[in-house]
């Protein structure tokens, strides 16, 4: 991830787990200038799907969608939780959450809407892991940013 932000036009990233079963359990959020972000050389010649190091043995489902909607990919702080909540699922997050809706704007676009939120308080988060079409997600690593 140190790597990563320093390729031009990425800004910020961090990386979640699911802590529940899902055919997708790892969620990254980057903070770019756009979709053409990913089809720039350096990002192919550092990063993208031949370059994950050690996510590499660990994904088993390989989908990007860059989603537009938000100026800053929030930071999920370590006792935090990210639930990101597919689109039709119009209630069922805990109370206090606010989800903010994305809309696809590049890569597979396997996802046409999809909608993000931080839970701070886990044990509250926690009571989404039920839900379907809502992951709940532990932070991973800290929100790196570029310098």
């Amino acid at each position: 991830m140190r790597l990563l932000i320093t390729i031009p036009g990425i800004h910020a990233s961090q990386r979640f787990e699911c802590l529940h079963d899902d055919p997708s359990p790892f969620v990254a959020l980057h903070e770019i200038d756009g979709p053409e972000v990913f089809e720039s050389d350096e990002y192919k010649a550092q990063a993208g799907p031949s370059g994950t190091g050690e996510w590499r043995s660990r994904m088993n489902s390989w989908r990007r969608n860059v989603f537009a909607g938000l100026d800053h990919t929030p930071e999920v702080p370590k006792t935090g939780l990210l639930l990101v909540i597919e689109d039709g699922i119009d209630s069922g997050w805990p109370d206090g959450v606010t989800p903010v809706w994305l809309m696809a704007t590049g890569l597979d676009r396997s996802a046409q809407r999809r909608a993000i939120a931080v839970c701070h308080d886990s044990e509250r988060g926690r009571t989404a892991m039920d839900w379907p079409g809502i992951r709940v997600l532990k932070p991973l690593t800290p929100r790196l940013t570029a310098a």
